[in-house]
This record gives C-alpha cells, structure tokens and sequence, in this order.
C-alpha cells in the first residue's frame, strides 16, 4: 500500500485512540478497585474467606487436638464448653479442630473445579458469541441438554461411574458448571461484538483469534470474575452435598464437613446438635464470604 498523507494521518489518529481507550480503562478500574476497597461487603466476606483459608492452610496454627483421634478425658458427645471449646462428637473427637482442619479440602477442591469452569466456559462463550452460526447452535445446544439435567444427579451419575476420587470429583464439579459460564460469557460476548471498535479492527484484518482475546477478553473479564466467585460459592455447595451423600474423594474419618454433617445429624433429634451444626455453619459462612465478595464485585464493576 502506498504511504500517503492521509494514511499517516489516519494510523496517527487509531493510534491516539487506542492509547485514550488504553488510558480511559486503566482509569476506570483504578475507581473500581478503590470502591472495591471501601465496600463493607468485600472486607467482610474477605475476613471470612481469610479466616477459612489460613484454617486451610495452617490449621495447627488453630486447633486444639488431633482431628482423628478422641480427646483425652473426655467423654464422646460431651457439649460445648466442658473441656472442648464446640464439644465431641460420637466418637469423642473435638468438634472444633474436625472444622478447622476440615477447611482444606473444601478450599481446594472447590477453587480448583471453579477454574477449570471457568477456563473451558470462558473459551467456549468467546468462541460461539463471536462466530455466531453453526457453531453457536452446536455448542449451545450441547450446553443446554447439560444444563437440563439436575447439577447434582449429574455429578452423582459422573462420580460413582470414574470412582469417588478427588481429581474426579474436581472434574465432574467444573464440568458441571461450564455450561453457565459459557452462556454468560457467551451473552457478553454477543454484546461487545456489536460495538464499533470491535467493527473497527475487524475493517483493519486483525484475526478472529486477536479480537476475541485482546479485543474483546479484556472488556467483559469483569463479567467473568462475577460469574467465577459466584461459581465458587455453588462449587462448595455441591462438594458439601457429595461429601453428605459419601461422596467425598477421601477417608471416612478424614475431617470433612459435609461427612461430618452426615455422620452427626441424626443425632439432633436427641438434643446432641452441636456436632451437625457447627460444620454446617462452617459452609454456610464460606458461602456468605464468597457471595458478599460476589455482590461488592459486582456492584464495583456496574458504577
């Protein structure tokens, strides 16, 4: 092509462009981490996970007795506050130091099963929001007869066909939840298509491939940490439900919340709770850490 005035003028002109939407971006999210930062929920919900992740990480750093073991001297289902700081359960073990350490797993499995969610349901959402066609209506097809299917008999159905294994277990969660994520990112996607700088690269020939991933990706990466924290709070449930239904990946005395939830529960009826309630709690407030986080995300990203 020959170089002419007007061209020079016209690369000049992109250039600054792209350097002010640059500029413009990195400024928006400078505000966003700031309200970030000042919203209640986030420094609520991160105390919460912070607490579950050095119990997850360090948990001798917190506990009072071996997990497995009885506590010496006291008797099994002694309640709260003789000895024991949340009592024993059935078998004399200390119900606290079962929660803290019980955090491990959990934190593991359920980040790991959200980032393979989310890495596949990102790529698959980009993919068919951008090309649109028959390759829209394949994948979303398949995404939908997933989706039409209870999450939590799917998962059943996956884990005793490959083995109550963790790495199996990890699988079936993320595999379960790709399809949610690809529809939002999908939908994303279908919006920023149909803008003008997306038209504008499009009319210089950048690949598909450049537009979807440095183009669009970093515009509707908000709506994707949205819908991963969100996923992260669903991912927990649904180990916690597997580890109830004996589905846990691991040891049956191993420290596990939902198995402990499991193994203690009838035991409420006959005014022993404090076994069944204190791990179910221990889920409930990882969730509410996740979703607050989720919520102030949000709310960051839409101001």
């Amino acid at each position: 092509m020959t170089t002419t005035p007007e061209n020079i003028e016209t690369v000049a002109a992109e250039s600054d462009d792209r350097a002010v939407a640059v500029a413009t971006r990195k400024q928006v999210r400078k505000e966003q981490r700031r309200l970030l930062f000042r919203s209640p929920s986030f420094i609520i919900g991160t105390i919460i996970i912070g607490f579950w992740v050095l119990s997850g990480l360090w948990p001798e750093l917190l506990d009072r007795f071996d997990p497995k073991a009885s506590v010496p001297g006291v008797s099994p289902r002694t309640p709260p506050g003789d000895g024991t700081w949340w009592g024993t359960d059935r078998l004399g073990r200390d119900v606290y130091s079962r929660v803290v350490h019980g955090a491990r797993p959990i934190l593991i499995a359920a980040p790991a099963a959200t980032v393979i969610a989310a890495f596949f349901g990102t790529l698959l959402g980009l993919f068919t929001g951008y090309f649109r066609g028959w390759v829209d209506e394949i994948i979303s097809r398949i995404l939908e007869a997933i989706l039409s299917i209870p999450a939590i008999l799917l998962a059943i159905v996956i884990v005793f066909t490959f083995g109550a294994t963790t790495p199996v277990i990890i699988g079936t969660i993320g595999f379960l939840f790709i399809p949610a994520i690809a529809r939002t990112v999908r939908a994303a996607t279908l919006a920023e298509a149909q803008l003008d700088y997306v038209t504008a690269a499009q009319m210089r020939g950048e690949r598909s491939l450049f537009i979807i991933g440095r183009e669009i990706f970093p515009n509707i990466v908000g709506v994707v940490i949205v819908e991963v924290t969100v996923r992260l709070g669903y991912a927990i449930f649904t180990l916690a439900t597997l580890a109830f239904l004996g589905l846990s990946g691991g040891n049956a005395t191993d420290p596990n919340w939902g198995l402990d939830v499991a193994q203690n529960y009838q035991q409420v009826v006959a005014e022993v709770w404090w076994p069944t309630v204190f791990p179910a709690l221990a889920i409930g407030t990882l969730v509410i850490g996740v979703n607050l986080m989720a919520d102030s995300i949000d709310e960051a990203l839409k101001s």
